[in-house]
């Protein structure tokens, strides 16, 4: 079997585009997946061409090789590099898993649980008692694991776009002076919130690397009383050192790792270690390759994974499938909202479903999910509205 062309569409999914990429073969059989990179869009779709060109002719079978390739002779690194070996990677799993019948999960080791765990998002809003009624509504879905942003550096806001400004101007960096109510306020909202879900509820929040190191120790002693499950990315991504400073100095673990370029990216901060949950994302990293490699690293370490993944229906079943694989899977990130999922029925046959906040892992072909390009050509790019600002 030979890979006889590579084939790529972008479609706009509401804030971002999608790109969705069909590796075909001589045999007939395809393999399908979906990535992302909001404000990069372009950048990322042109590298996948260029990746592409390199698997045309070659034999889709020899996975791990092609991702060596693909990385190794790129010679510069970077996530932006490693979107678009996801792209390629995904679609060979989804491949190789439909040429012999079987569910990505078996190709990678078989079945460790039989339902995955997702936790959904709740917008920061305006004020603590809005917060409520979306913490509120996301229980009444059947979620019992929340994530928000950081109050007052985002309110109403769709990814990172503000419909109303936040309190905490968007390009303000981490070195700049905060106001000393904003601290007040963050335990206005998770008070509210935890009123509102119980003892029980799983509450997250994430920073966006919004904070320095002793902003970020103030902010984990605010919520300390609220028992939050982690806070994510509270220090900027470039620096392992300083999430280690917080990490020492919080009783609520530290999470991190949606920005990591493959295994190499995760070490040090796994190594130090830096966080008690890895939060590698599968579109993002290298593929399942990758994400399969840090999982084992972080496994080694005591530590988690907790994947990132607020995409679309291919990239949650890639990111699922290699989940219910993991001994040390904690939960995964999801969009699971009705917005997103009219785009999710919209581009592909049979996507994945969550039911009372779980994915229940079945044994169709492949990733699961088929493309549904009639439909994907007829939503081709859009620019996006979201040009920077925060991290």
């Amino acid at each position: 079997m030979r890979v006889t062309a590579v084939r790529k569409w972008v479609a706009e999914f509401g804030y971002y585009n999608a790109i969705y990429v069909r590796i075909e073969t001589d045999e007939g059989v395809v393999g399908e997946s979906e990535v992302a990179m909001r404000r990069r869009t372009r950048t990322v779709s042109a590298l996948i061409d260029e990746l592409g060109e390199y698997l045309v002719g070659k034999d889709p079978t020899r996975i791990e090789q092609h991702f060596e390739r693909m990385y190794r002779d790129s010679f510069l690194g970077g996530t932006l590099l490693t979107i678009g070996i996801s792209a390629l990677d995904i679609a060979l799993w989804d491949l190789n898993a439909r040429a012999l019948g079987v569910p990505v999960h078996r190709l990678l080791g078989g079945k460790f649980r039989d339902s995955v765990p997702v936790y959904t998002h709740a917008r920061a809003t305006e004020t603590p008692e809005l917060f409520a009624k979306e913490v509120a509504d996301r229980l009444q879905r059947g979620f019992t694991a929340i994530k928000t942003t950081l109050p007052g550096f985002y309110t109403k806001v769709s990814s990172v776009h503000h419909e109303t400004p936040a309190a905490i101007p968007a390009r303000q960096t981490e070195t700049e002076l905060l106001p000393n109510w904003i601290w007040r306020l963050i335990a206005e909202y998770f008070d509210a919130a935890r009123e509102t879900a119980g003892p029980d509820v799983h509450l997250m929040l994430d920073c966006h690397g919004r904070l320095n190191v002793a902003n970020s120790v103030r902010l984990a002693e605010t919520v300390e009383p609220y028992r939050l499950t982690f806070i994510e990315e509270p220090t900027p991504p470039e620096r392992p050192d300083w999430l280690v400073e917080v990490a020492r100095r919080s009783s609520t673990p530290i999470a991190a790792g949606e920005r990591w370029a493959n295994h190499y990216g995760a070490a040090p901060f796994l190594e130090q270690p830096a966080v008690a949950i890895a939060q590698p994302d599968v579109m993002f990293c290298g593929g399942i390759t990758a994400a399969k490699r840090i999982a084992t690293l972080a496994e080694t370490h005591g530590v988690s994974i907790a994947f990132h993944n607020p995409f679309g229906p291919m990239a949650s079943a890639a990111t699922w499938q290699l989940a219910a694989t993991l001994p040390n899977f904690l939960i995964s990130e999801s969009m699971i909202t009705p917005q997103q999922m009219a785009y999710w029925d919209r581009y592909t046959e049979n996507p994945p479903r969550v039911s009372e906040g779980e994915w229940k892992v079945t044994d169709e072909p492949g990733l699961g999910p088929r493309l549904r390009v009639e439909e994907i050509v007829k939503h081709p790019f859009k620019p996006e509205y979201d040009q920077g600002g925060t991290r």
